[in-house]
C-alpha cells in the first residue's frame, strides 16, 4: 500500500474542491444566462409574434454556433430556449467557453432585434433586464 504525505493529500482535495467550485460557478453562469434569454424572449414575444421570435432566436443560434459549436446544443421551440441538451452535452474542454458563448449569443440576438427594429425595441428591453439585474 503506497502511503501518501498529509501534504499531497490535502492539495488533491484542494485541487477536488477547486474543480467542484469551478463547476457550480459554470452552472450558476448558465442559471443567469437561461434567465436572461428567458426574459428576453417574453418581452419580445407579445410585440413581434412566436413565429418571428423563434426564427429570430434561431438566427442568433446559428451565427453564435459557426464561433462557438457548444451554442448548437441549445434548442428553440414555440415555448422558448431550452438549455436541457446544452446542459447534457457540453463537454469538459467545452465548459471553459461556455460565459463567453453565451455571452455571444445574447450580443448576436440584441444585434439582430437592433437592426430589424431600429433600436425602439432593444432600448426598453434593455432598460427592463437593467433592472432585473441580469446583466
Amino acid at each position: 500500500m503506497e502511503m501518501r504525505s498529509p501534504q499531497l493529500l490535502q492539495q488533491q482535495v484542494q485541487e477536488q474542491v477547486d474543480q467542484a467550485k469551478t463547476e457550480a460557478r459554470k452552472e450558476e453562469v448558465i442559471d443567469i444566462y437561461e434567465d436572461l434569454l428567458t426574459t428576453i424572449w417574453s418581452r419580445i414575444m407579445p410585440t413581434l409574434g412566436r413565429v418571428t421570435v423563434v426564427s429570430i432566436m434561431e438566427r442568433a443560434l446559428a451565427l453564435t454556433t459557426e464561433k462557438y459549436p457548444l451554442i448548437g446544443y441549445l434548442e428553440s421551440s414555440a415555448e422558448g430556449i431550452s438549455f436541457e441538451v446544452f446542459r447534457q452535452k457540453v463537454s469538459p474542454e467545452q465548459r471553459l467557453l461556455i460565459p463567453e458563448a453565451l455571452k455571444e449569443l445574447v450580443t448576436t440576438l440584441i444585434d439582430i432585434l437592433a437592426i430589424l427594429t431600429g433600436d425602439i425595441l432593444v432600448r426598453q428591453l434593455l432598460k427592463e433586464i437593467e433592472g432585473k439585474k441580469l446583466i
